[in-house]
């Protein structure tokens, strides 16, 4: 079931720079690591972690949501956890309130891919692809405001993993700043 779903999310998310296959499998890397030692269900974790950009980010959670039933039950993964893979989706985007245990570490993973270096760039891409933004200036303020909710984690471990790439993403985007002024 796992590699006919992680086959799924490599078929329709092919070609995708910024929230692809690639960003699914970090995210869900990262979400094993901080919930080492912790008493997570890993079908919904790998579920939710492989199915949260199953559809581009500018159409939303609910939209992922919707799709990642589909293919759950075309999968045949179990239908009592379903509801947890959905939540934990519906649940990921920087800024919500995670409630569920496997919700609080794909929110964490899908946080960290954000920031360093993959996350600089693939927030600058994505201000392109996912809000259409138009200017080096449109994209400063969405790096800005996405900087202002990368602190915001569920979990000590998390953090933690997020200190040198918090300090490499303000100094990107200071640098982004003064670059611009010029």
């Amino acid at each position: 079931m796992r590699k006919l779903l992680v086959q799924y999310v490599k078929d329709l998310t092919a070609g995708r720079l910024a929230s692809g296959f690639e960003h699914s499998a970090r995210v869900y890397h990262l979400a094993r690591e901080i919930g080492e030692g912790m008493d997570y269900d890993d079908d919904v974790l790998h579920a939710a972690c492989f199915l949260h950009n199953i559809e581009t980010p500018a159409r939303g959670a609910g939209a992922a949501t919707d799709r990642a039933r589909v293919l759950l039950s075309e999968v045949g993964f179990d239908v009592s956890k379903v509801n947890a893979v959905c939540d934990a989706i519906a649940e990921h985007a920087p800024g919500s309130t995670a409630k569920g245990l496997e919700a609080k570490l794909l929110y964490d993973a899908n946080l960290l891919d954000t920031i360093g270096a993959v996350g600089f760039a693939r927030l600058s891409i994505g201000a392109f692809f996912w809000h259409h933004l138009k200017t080096m200036e449109e994209v400063l303020e969405f790096l800005r405001e996405r900087l202002e909710h990368s602190e915001r984690f569920c979990f000590k471990v998390s953090a933690d993993m997020a200190k040198k790439k918090l300090a490499f993403m303000r100094h990107a985007v200071d640098q982004f700043e003064s670059e611009l002024a010029l």
